[in-house]
């Protein structure tokens, strides 16, 4: 399994391509960007899915231009529907392009791996995270060394602080953190050093 990161944007959000073999895995497209297409383009890669983690805007304004160019089914968590829809807390300007709602415990096949979503609030009410294989997509809820903003609508400190300590009792220590902002880390090593949550 191979995976690149595009840090895109004014915020630097992450979009992966994960990849196996000629099949790839899109997860948090925030931005429309001509790289990740010439990226996917160039590899031959067929898309089969694209995943969002939770619904801000910087993790969804890319996702139209995806599943338009590859025709592939969009993931997105129930919990944060009101950032994707008809809402005055959708920034983007018109609704996410969903196919599939998600929650906690729910899996889904791509690029022939078994992907489960743990429901992981704190940052936003959907916040979710993907695993698999000792790999692990955080999206907005931890970082290196940090974990995601509570200082802004429907977050909450205490929430993402219990979400966390849940996170480090459910993965290995060398599970691999790929957040949705900044540089990847593994579990052990935040449980050790984060000076926001430590276990």
């Amino acid at each position: 399994m191979e995976i690149m990161k595009f840090s895109l944007g004014s915020l630097r959000s992450n979009c992966y391509i994960v990849s196996e073999e000629n099949k790839a895995l899109i997860i948090d497209p925030g931005y429309e960007s001509d790289d990740v297409v010439k990226y996917i383009r160039k590899n031959e890669f067929i898309v089969e899915a694209i995943y969002i983690t939770h619904g801000h805007p910087d993790h969804v304004g890319g996702v139209k231009q995806m599943k338009e160019l590859f025709h592939v089914p969009v993931y997105a968590p129930h919990k944060d529907r009101i950032w994707m829809g008809k809402s005055t807390y959708n920034q983007i300007g018109y609704e996410i392009p969903v196919d599939i709602w998600v929650h906690d415990l729910e899996t889904f096949e791509a690029i022939g791996q078994l992907w489960t979503i743990y429901e992981t609030p704190g940052h936003s009410e959907g916040s979710t995270v993907l695993h698999t294989d000792h790999i692990l997509f955080s999206g907005d809820t931890l970082f290196y060394q940090s974990i995601g903003r509570t200082d802004i609508p429907l977050s909450d400190p205490q929430v993402i602080y219990r979400s966390i300590k849940l996170m480090y009792q459910l993965f290995d220590e060398d599970t691999i953190v790929y957040p949705g902002h900044g540089r990847s880390t593994d579990i052990g090593h935040e449980k050790k050093f984060n000076p926001f949550v430590r276990s």
